[in-house]
């Protein structure tokens, strides 16, 4: 009888004790974000009237993200993260005449460059992450809907104005569950802020992203 107690303790051990230490040094996954985003305005000394009426019409909208990541571990605790992110972020216009909605997406793809922090928890890590985004500005649209109109319209913005190539700072906490010897899915939250501006000219225009993601991760 004692040995079969001291079995059974032992497989409990073993079984609720898995280590979340990463089986190989690599690991790739798929991420997918739903955000509500807005930006930060900035004017030099003799627009701050224009900073003032671009602050009254704009307010916030929706975005998302997703694309493919590639993690190196350094130890059980300290990773990197890269891959290809493509999101979308921007903000609405209230109260224009002749428009039901009225809104602009600028549409990035992002290469994070992530230093990500695992505390172990039990069969699990809270992962806390932060690092540059060398992002390029694929296109700005206007995505709007008459008054009268039954479909939503979209048009791209060709405007000479707007930088292309910038670069950002994400940052992320997330809940990272082990579901098999070198499987995980995490969920998380995410902030994406651009540090430099995407407008040229006086003002400076600065898009920010916060929302939820879902990922999982394989080693290799």
């Amino acid at each position: 009888m004692k040995g079969f107690i001291c079995l059974f303790l032992l497989c409990n051990t073993v079984l609720f004790a898995q280590s979340t230490k990463p089986k190989t040094n690599w690991a790739i996954g798929v991420l997918g974000t739903g955000a509500t985003t807005y930006r930060f305005t900035g004017a030099d000394g003799t627009s701050g009237w224009l900073k003032d009426e671009i602050d009254s019409s704009e307010t916030w909208s929706t975005g998302y993200s997703y694309g493919i990541s590639a993690d190196y571990f350094l130890s059980e605790k300290l990773s990197l993260r890269s891959g290809l992110t493509f999101s979308q972020c921007g903000q609405s216009y209230q109260d224009l005449s002749k428009y039901q909605s009225f809104r602009t997406a600028y549409q990035f793809i992002d290469i994070p460059a992530i230093v990500r922090y695992a505390h172990p928890l039990e069969n699990a890590n809270l992962v806390f992450g932060i690092g540059p985004e060398l992002t390029y500005m694929l296109r700005s649209r206007a995505i709007y809907q008459g008054i009268g109109d039954v479909s939503i319209n979209k048009t791209t913005i060709n405007d000479v104005s707007l930088s292309k190539l910038g670069v950002a700072i994400g940052t992320q906490i997330s809940y990272n569950r082990l579901l098999g010897a070198n499987t995980n899915i995490e969920l998380g939250l995410n902030y994406r802020q651009q540090i430099t501006s995407i407008a040229k000219g006086s003002i400076t225009r600065l898009p920010f992203s916060l929302g939820l993601f879902l990922g999982i991760r394989q080693g290799i």
